[in-house]
Parts: C-alpha cells; structure tokens; sequence
C-alpha cells in the first residue's frame, strides 16, 4: 500500500466512511503495534485518540517535511535548518511491511543556495549540509549491516556515533569513505572535478571503485582528482574544513572556481573574472558569512589588487 493510499484509508476512518473492510484493514494495522505501546491506552477514546495521533504524524511527516525544519541561529546568512529523520524512522518502523514502500527507495535531503542544514539520523549520527548539496539514505537504513550514505553532490560534515557492528560508509559519485565511528567533512561538489576528505576526529579510509586510497588520520586529507585519477594526503586543519558549519569559510590556496563556488554558495551571486591573469590566481582567504557582499568583494580584491563590478546576479573581476 502507498503512503497516499494509506492516508485516504485513515481519513475515511477517522470520518466513519470506510467500508467494514477497510475497518478491518486499519483495526489491524493498529493490532501490530506492541502489547507494551497497546497499555498505555486503556479506553477506546485513548484507542482513537492514538489512531489519530498516528494519522497526524502520517500526514505530519509524508506531506509536510518543512514542519519538521527549525532555524539554526548560528548561520545569519543561510536558512539553515534541523531535519530530525529520526522522528520519521520512529513513525515508519511501526508500519507493517506490507503497508511500507517498496524496497530501495531512499529519503533524500537537498540544500539550495544560502541554505545549511543540520541532520539527526535514525543511527544518532549528525550531519551538517553546505548549501547546493543533495545527500539521501535508505527507508531501511535502519535495518542494514552497513549504515550507508549517499552525497550525490556537494559537501557534507558526518559526525558518526561508533558502531563496531555496522559500518558507516558515505558514497560520492568518486570516492567511498568508511568509518566506525568518527568525524570528517567531505567536499564533493562536481564542479571542482574532485573529492576532499578530511579528518577532525578517528581515523577513515578513502577509496575509489577500484583502490584504497589510505586511512587517514585527524590533521590529515586525501584530495583525488577526478580528471586524472590521482590523489595527495596532505596535511590539514580539520576546524578550517568544517568551519563552514559555524558561518566561516576559510580557503587555503584556493582556486578561482574554489572561491567563486564559496561566494556562490554564501551569497547566490556568479562570480566571473574577466582577467586570465585573475583566473589563475590562488586565494588565501577568509569569508565570514555575516559578512555583506560588498565587504566580502573588497576583501577578495585586496588579496591580488583587483577591482570588481557587478550586474545583477554576475559579480565580474577585473
């Protein structure tokens, strides 16, 4: 049975225009909950009353996810938000198989431009999402061996709870990072044609489809090249790769794409350099998202004695 399905049986229910079939189709559904969660109920109002309860968390959490979304105050800049998945699987584990969605199907989470997002997964791990990112995980991530994540696009910062029995593995489009339990930020956006991960805590190991790359330690990245499938451990301040999550960017030897992808990101805005020289340019640079974009723009003109001139959305550096 369908979500949607399920729904309009509810509501027929809870209107007294289900057929004595449908009845009994919803009377068991409620019969597979658990003598323990059946005995905090002893009336048949507190029967109804918790049918309607569920009803509202269907529809609550099916049909209304931004109901779920908090402000997190730290981001002045992005409408960052809190996404508490585990209040979805709490709901969804009590759900007859037969009334689940088909196997396979995964619960994706997406960032747009000045947007964070903070996320509980049902595993007590956290993740926190840069903007114009795209993550998703399984409806039975639950009940898997292996906890798997899937950040199709963009970066990411996991902080895992420790599971000796069920590893935790985060799945890009390039690499594959494996953990038990740790925390370490992952920058995948397509555009810079590689994958960046690294350490803050625990130890991970980094692998494309064919190699392992290595296992890293806190203070250490692997960078891998998609273009020439090469990859470098250097040496890395973790703080710095994650400071995204506290309303700082911070860019080390940044490229021009690097850096017009972090404006991009902060403020929704295409930077363009109209100079070749500029485009080479590397930036050591630090971007704190209270920051208006006109301040930002001064500060990044400094660096190489640039100057700038903006149309609309498109910022050209001269």
């Amino acid at each position: 049975m369908e979500p949607s399905e399920l729904k309009q049986l509810i509501d027929r229910y809870l209107n007294n225009t289900a057929t004595e079939a449908e009845r009994r189709i919803v009377d068991a559904w409620y019969e597979s909950f658990d003598d323990a969660e059946k005995e905090l109920f002893l009336s048949s109002e507190k029967e109804q009353q918790l049918k309607q309860e569920i009803y509202d968390q269907v529809k609550g959490n099916w049909y209304h996810p931004a109901g779920l979304v908090k402000t997190l105050p730290f981001l002045k800049y992005a409408a960052a938000t809190v996404l508490f998945i585990s209040a979805w699987w709490g709901l969804y584990k009590h759900i007859p198989k037969a009334s689940r969605q088909k196997p396979n199907n995964y619960l994706t989470i997406n960032t747009g431009t000045r947007e964070v997002k903070k996320v509980d997964l049902p595993d007590g791990s956290e993740v926190w999402l840069n903007a114009n990112s795209h993550i998703r995980i399984s409806d039975d991530f639950q009940n898997l061996k292996q906890r798997n994540v899937y950040l199709d696009e963009g970066e990411a910062f996991f902080k895992v709870k420790r599971n000796v029995n069920r590893p935790f593995i985060v799945f890009t489009k390039s690499v594959r990072t494996q953990v038990l339990g740790t925390s370490f930020n992952i920058n995948s956006y397509a555009e810079l044609h590689k994958a960046v991960v690294t350490v803050a805590t625990g130890r991970v190991q980094v692998s494309t489809h064919a190699n392992v790359l290595g296992i890293i330690t806190p203070g250490l990245q692997i960078n891998y090249s998609i273009n020439k499938d090469s990859y470098q451990i250097n040496k890395s301040d973790a703080s710095q790769a994650h400071s995204w999550t506290q309303g700082q960017s911070v860019l080390n030897q940044a490229t021009f794409p690097e850096l017009a992808l972090t404006v991009r990101n902060i403020y929704g805005v295409q930077l363009i350099s109209k100079n070749k020289a500029t485009a080479k340019y590397k930036y050591n640079i630090h971007i704190n998202t209270s920051h208006s974009l006109d301040e930002t723009m001064k500060i990044i003109c400094s660096v190489h004695q640039n100057t700038y001139r903006r149309k609309k959305n498109e910022i050209m550096i001269y």
